[in-house]
């Protein structure tokens, strides 16, 4: 464990190094809005906003390590950055500048790396892996979803010399994408979740995201593969694509799994929300527990297990953190307001996948007809050719539902037909006035939609001036 110094990872990347030689190690921000003291920050040109021009505000805001275009040097003040203690690294580009700089700095640090990837639920098994790998090993992971070749290396800069297991995830909408990062940052072992339709526009049908996803097997240094035995076609993948020589772990209902999921409850008390999910090996079968929303997560719960009986976390300290886990905001996070109403939180993200178990798991919550069921859905975004259909196969499942709100263009085409308990909004904000969802109690509230329509403010004005446990 040692110190990686500024000057050697700008070698590394062909950068030039202003200022002091520090040490790379601290936190690194690409927002300078995030910036605290002593942090790094990177400058990115992206299409609209360019980082360059609010490099002050994070040197303002504490910044002492910048990373910046060389074309952009001229246009800056160093001298005057230096003098205050500001050591500048400047590269032709300040992304590829940047994913160099990490991978060094892993190769440096050198932790077992673990990569998660799929179509669904790659935050939540982020989060309870990291949970259990935390009762033996000194972990590092992202602090949201930073699953893109700049997330993963402002993850992998962001980490201490002292850690032992770091956790990426990886997300892509276009192939290569995921073989990008695993060049930069190649993990020993990965999971992968499930693959469903998720960006189409990108992969064209499920087994173009099969190969997008299967991408991540390039690893160089593959060791490992934990995968959902349930989908044949992920199943048959894993098998034939991912080297001869691999570990192959699998989870799933079907007999022949290596981690057999058994019994799946799913629970809404007045604590919370818990998932209850017996699973079977070798050692026998145990029950795990986790507060979180839906059945699908036992599969999430079942990678986490795997990963972390590979890596030697004893059953006890696995059951324990699972228990004390936590639900990612906006990935099925419920909240029980005073009138005692459940809101069930899915507002970050949706797919045809996602969405259908989201609705499935509050209908199976009400077999026994205790509350009344309303939703706020919007669209699913980047299905392609083949959104219409898919948002048909959701309507068909909302019946059970008293009153369903529709927010987004891909409600709108001809071929949908809306039932008599749903309405269309194009816009979140045409959306008030219509069945106000929090009237009344004893309801289930589902948000859930693609994060660009802003669905988190309608969970925050649910549960506005609301005692919220």
């Amino acid at each position: 464990m040692r110190e990686v110094c500024a000057s050697e990872a700008a070698g590394h990347c062909e950068g030039k190094l202003y200022g002091d030689d520090i040490s790379l190690s601290r936190r690194w921000r690409s927002d300078s809005r995030e910036v605290e003291l002593g942090d790094a920050f990177v400058a990115i040109k992206g299409a609209v906003v360019d980082g360059h021009v609010y490099i002050q505000q994070a040197v303002d805001n504490g910044a002492k390590l910048i990373l910046a275009a060389s074309s952009e040097i001229e246009k800056m003040d160093v001298k005057a950055l230096t003098s205050k203690g500001v050591s500048v690294i400047a590269v032709e580009d300040t992304v590829i500048g940047m994913a160099k700089l990490a991978q060094y700095y892993l190769r440096e640090i050198s932790p077992s790396v673990i990569g998660i990837t799929g179509s669904v639920g790659k935050t939540t098994t982020r989060e309870l892996l990291v949970s259990v790998l935390k009762k033996k090993y000194k972990v590092h992971s992202a602090i949201r979803s930073f699953n893109t070749v700049i997330g993963c290396a402002l993850t992998v800069l962001s980490m201490a010399p002292a850690t032992e297991m770091l956790v990426l995830e990886l997300g892509t909408n276009h192939f290569g994408e995921i073989s990008e990062m695993v060049g930069y940052f190649p993990p020993e072992t990965v999971i992968i979740t499930e693959v469903a339709p998720a960006h189409l526009e990108g992969f064209g049908s499920v087994e173009g995201v099969l190969g997008a996803k299967l991408e991540i097997c390039k690893s160089a240094k593959l060791k490992n593969v934990i995968y959902n035995f349930d989908n044949q076609l992920l199943r048959d993948g894993v098998q034939t694509r991912c080297g001869e020589d691999i570990n192959r772990i699998s989870v799933g209902k079907s007999a022949g799994a290596s981690l057999q999921i058994k019994n799946v409850t799913i629970t809404l008390e007045d604590s919370g929300s818990s998932v209850t999910a017996d699973l079977s090996d070798a050692g026998g079968c145990r029950e795990y527990k986790a507060p979180l929303f839906g059945s699908q997560h036992a599969y999430n719960i079942g990678f986490a297990v795997a990963a972390a009986k590979m890596y030697g976390v004893a059953e006890y300290d696995i059951v324990c953190a699972l228990v004390s886990s936590q639900a990612v905001k906006g990935r099925g996070v419920c909240k029980r307001t005073a009138r005692g109403n459940w809101i069930i939180d899915e507002a970050y993200n949706a797919n045809p996948a996602s969405m259908s178990a989201a609705i499935n798991n509050v209908v199976e919550l009400n077999k026994d007809g205790k509350y009344k069921l309303r939703a706020a859905l919007g669209g699913m975004r980047e299905l392609g050719v083949s959104s219409a259909e898919w948002h048909s196969r959701i309507l068909r499942q909302i019946k059970q539902f008293d009153a369903v709100a529709l927010i987004g263009d891909e409600w709108y085409h001809n071929q949908l037909v809306v039932p008599s308990n749903a309405k269309r909004f194009k816009k979140l904000d045409e959306y008030d006035g219509y069945a106000v969802l929090n009237g009344g109690s004893n309801a289930v509230i589902l948000i859930k939609g693609s994060n660009s329509y802003g669905l988190k403010n309608l969970v925050e004005r649910l549960t506005e001036n609301e005692n919220v446990y």
